[in-house]
């Protein structure tokens, strides 16, 4: 799971991707995925501002962002740390299912909303709502839940409380 300051995300490896493996298409020799959730107006904007912030308050539509990565450091960046977490191959293709799920496929295929801010990224529509209640954070610990690792995605709105309801999950070094 990758945390910082105010956003979660997750970061898979490549090689046990199932549903989720025709996003790599840019760059078929990535080791990860590093995928994030949240407000499609704010995640999208060059330069969020407060206006942003405020609108995504309420329910709104959501994007995915995409990129795909050699190395985690390429995601680091500041405040950005990485927690991983210990899961099975089962396990793993569950968080991809239930990524594939969040994606808006009204024809089988992704909706592409756009290129990312950085090499090998893209934004992709969702078919959930962002709002104050279920943030980014929200989605982060609720496809760990669903993967059936003992944490709840209830409540969760904050990095920081995302970051503690998986700190009692078995960490493994980087995979």
């Amino acid at each position: 799971m990758l945390v910082a300051a105010w956003h979660t995300g997750l970061i898979l490896p490549t090689g046990a991707l199932g549903p989720l493996h025709p996003l790599l298409e840019d760059d078929p020799h990535a080791k990860y995925l590093s995928i994030g959730w949240g407000n499609r107006r704010f995640y999208m904007a060059a330069r969020p501002g407060s206006g942003d912030a405020l609108a995504a308050l309420f329910r709104s539509p959501s994007a995915l962002f995409v990129q795909s990565i050699s190395a985690p450091g390429e995601v680091s960046a500041g405040d950005t740390r990485i927690q991983w977490v210990c899961v099975d191959r089962q396990q793993l293709w569950r968080i991809d299912g239930y990524i594939e799920e969040s994606l808006s496929q009204p024809h089988g295929t992704p909706v592409e909303l756009g290129p990312g801010p950085f090499p090998g990224s893209h934004f992709y529509a969702s078919r959930d709502h962002y709002s104050a209640l279920h943030t980014c954070n929200t989605w982060t610990v609720a496809a760990l839940q669903y993967a059936r690792l003992p944490v709840r995605a209830d409540g969760v709105i904050f990095a920081g409380q995302a970051s503690r309801r998986i700190q009692a999950l078995r960490a493994c070094p980087e995979p």
